[in-house]
């Protein structure tokens, strides 16, 4: 009977935590062709679903799809899980399950407002999973050489995760860009109009960002400009001219002031190192600022 199945069980167990399930192919990793022909679109947490689809196959497996804003480092390598716990020693408190070939799937909680990409591999050894876009194969599944997935630290509720920690969470954000080269005013260094011009470059640069790339782009000059703040820019400021430029590319309020709060937080942690980009002769730039002024326009 459906209900004696373990599979049954935990998938049961793991729609009332909260995240959504699908039936595997017995014995294998895909999701089962006859019962969810769409994949992991046809993930669910519906009681009644779930139990159709393992009345008609008690010994499909469990595939588990965490929601958006839980992420799932996939460890191919077990000594990359090994060398990221010992940099990072919370990890070690986190869900996790021991996959057939000694792997690891590790549970997380991300921010508000941060988003991944779950086709980029930026760790060595390891995949970016769950967020609602990439599902785990989860115990008592087991393949057909008799190996199977088991919880080492059993899983709780997303909101009962522990967050990504910080240091985890930059490396596998991109980069926030160096302070654009064109920008120069005569002032140089920090002064309030060189910070203007670099906070308008990076509001630009969100602005002009494609679709499908727009909240990570936001992040990272969110970063960028919170490099910014304690050379004196203010963080009000910055918050409005990105939110702005975001919803000009297209992101909702919501969405783009939650990340960029978030980016400028972080960057105001790690202050940018302003240099001026084009360094001239002292004859050269008394010039530049004399005839600047008169103008009344900054030289780029």
């Amino acid at each position: 009977m459906v209900r004696l199945s373990p599979s049954y069980r935990a998938a049961k167990d793991y729609a009332a935590q909260g995240y959504s399930v699908l039936p595997l192919a017995p014995g294998e990793k895909r999701p089962h062709p006859r019962l969810v022909p769409h994949g992991l679109k046809e993930a669910s947490r519906d009681p009644a679903t779930l139990e159709a689809w393992w009345r008609s196959c008690p010994e499909a497996g469990v595939g588990l799809l965490a929601p958006e804003g839980v992420l799932v480092l996939d460890f191919d390598d077990p000594t990359a899980w090994g060398g990221l716990r010992q940099e990072h020693p919370a990890l070690e408190a986190a869900p996790r399950q021991r996959t057939p070939k000694g792997g690891v799937h590790l549970f997380l909680r991300l921010p508000e407002g941060v988003k991944l990409s779950a086709s980029v591999r930026v760790l060595e050894g390891v995949d970016l999973r769950g967020m609602g876009r990439a599902y785990v194969v989860a115990a008592p599944t087991g393949l057909k050489d008799g190996r199977g997935y088991e919880w080492e630290v059993p899983l709780v509720r997303p909101e009962g995760l522990p967050p990504v920690p910080r240091g985890l969470l930059l490396k596998l954000l991109p980069p926030p860009p160096p302070p654009p080269r064109s920008v120069w005013t005569p002032e140089g260094g920090t002064s309030p109009k060189r910070l203007q011009a670099l906070l308008q470059a990076y509001a630009a640069q969100v602005a002009r960002t494609p679709e499908g790339q727009r909240h990570n782009t936001l992040i990272r000059y969110a970063v960028a400009a919170g490099g910014l703040i304690p050379h004196g820019l203010s963080p009000e400021e910055a918050e409005e001219a990105l939110v702005a430029a975001a919803m000009r590319a297209g992101l909702p309020e919501r969405e783009a002031r939650d990340a960029a709060r978030w980016g400028l937080r972080v960057g105001e942690a790690r202050p940018l190192i302003l240099e001026d980009p084009h360094p001239l002769p002292p004859r050269m730039r008394w010039a530049l600022n004399r005839r600047a002024r008169a103008k009344g326009v900054a030289h780029e």
